[in-house]
């Protein structure tokens, strides 16, 4: 493993480079610390991006949140994003599931090595990857982060688009299946026509995500097949039953209404704590110096340390 020093103000954050090979593609994978102040004694914390992220974008941004406060923090790329291998930019959930439960495995074995715990944290939709990771690695997690997520695609869709807008939205589906079906070409889809943003969160994504080096997806058929058949919350059973988690959410989330956060905490089974985060949308705050930011982020290291240490 290589290691490199990331200097940010008072914050010596160092990556070392840990690959995490999913399905034969080789992932770029890092753990995070900080040079000063390192606990032993906490859990390592597996961060997975939302939609379209890259590991240079939050899973970095919750590193130096939570290196600082004494944490380890693994973060990766999905395949085809990053310096990852695989088809770029391409998005298919199930694939991305393989990935975190590959890059689980990977943390689990330094953890086990150094007496630790690992935690799975997953942000945006991937707030819904890691319950369905967790089904397939669970004896590797002891507990799971939900950051505003959401657990039934369907349901947001249908939040988002309105009765008429999602049965628009399903005739484009048949139209465009039925036109490859019959020999057409495969043609690019703006990947925010299948998943719609809200207005505070596009304008975030279109001045803030897209300044991260390497940011940017065309999405196609396949990506709302994925999308559409994602409902993890229908899969919540009995293997849940000793993973604490954390469902964080913001109280205004336009996008992944806060109904989703509300939803899990109601029907997941094992012990649970919900938090909302005043007055915070989806992405407008995720930015290092922002309070909100700052307060959500603590939040979760409070909880890490009173559940995990």
């Amino acid at each position: 493993m290589s290691s490199i020093h990331i200097h940010l103000d008072e914050i010596i954050m160092i990556e070392q480079k840990a690959p995490v090979i999913s399905d034969g593609l080789r992932l770029d994978g890092a753990f995070f610390t900080d040079e000063n102040v390192n606990n032993p004694d906490l859990p390592i914390v597996i961060v997975c991006s939302g939609f379209t992220g890259q590991k240079n974008i939050h899973p970095e941004r919750y590193a130096r949140a939570l290196t600082a406060k004494g944490f380890t923090v693994f973060g990766f790329d999905y395949r085809g994003f990053g310096e990852s291998e695989g088809i770029r930019e391409r998005v298919i959930l199930d694939e991305q599931v393989r990935d975190i439960a590959n890059a689980v495995a990977v943390v689990k074995k330094r953890a086990d090595e150094e007496g630790r715990k690992v935690v799975l944290a997953g942000w945006g939709m991937a707030g819904g990857l890691i319950l369905d990771a967790y089904r397939v690695c669970q004896d590797a997690i002891d507990g799971l982060i939900s950051m505003n997520g959401f657990y039934d695609a369907v349901r947001v869709q249908v939040a988002q688009r309105g009765e008429h807008g999602w049965k628009a939205f399903r005739q484009f589906m048949l139209e465009e299946r039925t036109r490859l079906a019959l020999g057409g070409e495969k043609q690019g889809i703006d990947p925010f026509e299948i998943y719609p943003l809200d207005p505070v969160s596009r304008e975030y994504v279109f001045t803030e995500l897209v300044k991260a080096p390497g940011y940017g997806v065309t999405s196609d058929l396949d990506f709302a097949d994925s999308l559409i058949n994602f409902k993890p919350e229908a899969l919540l059973d009995e293997r849940f039953a000793d993973a604490p988690i954390l469902i964080a959410h913001g109280a205004e989330n336009d996008l992944h209404p806060v109904t989703e956060a509300k939803s899990l905490y109601a029907k997941y089974p094992g012990p649970k704590s919900l938090f909302l985060l005043p007055e915070g949308g989806h992405t407008e705050w995720m930015l290092d110096d922002d309070p909100k930011f700052i307060q959500f982020s603590s939040v979760i290291a409070n909880w890490l340390s009173e559940n995990f240490s």
